[in-house]
């Protein structure tokens, strides 16, 4: 079962030409439109990715920079925002890549892939 963002839906809903009111499941929706992926699993690829493609860079690229830099001082009052790589390193838990895994790009975007069920 593929979970689609509100936003994503209503996208879909537009394009096909139907309305709210006509009480059409999201799955009909995406079977009209001949969707078969969702917005958030693509991001999530992309995702994944990137952070093999800044992970073989090397160290003096500025990209890989910023991805190594920690910001000092303190943080706001309150639940720490998720940062970027802690999804990134949630999702590869929850997909079962390998640490050291993005060394090998083929390999990499081939598991990336078998996972997500893309390219």
């Amino acid at each position: 079962m593929l979970m689609a963002t509100a936003t994503e839906m209503d996208f879909w809903r537009r394009s096909a030409g139907r309305s709210r009111i006509e009480r059409i499941r999201n799955e009909g929706i995406r079977e009209i439109m001949g969707v078969k992926s969702n917005i958030v699993n693509d991001i999530r690829t992309k995702q994944l990715i990137w952070f093999g493609h800044v992970q073989r860079m090397p160290d003096n690229r500025i990209p890989k920079k910023i991805f190594k830099w920690t910001p000092q001082g303190l943080r706001r009052r309150g639940r720490p925002r998720k940062s970027w790589r802690e999804g990134v390193d949630k999702e590869m838990r929850d997909t079962g890549l390998g640490e050291e895994l993005w060394r090998d790009r083929a390999e990499w975007r081939l598991e990336i892939g078998r996972r997500r069920g893309t390219f």
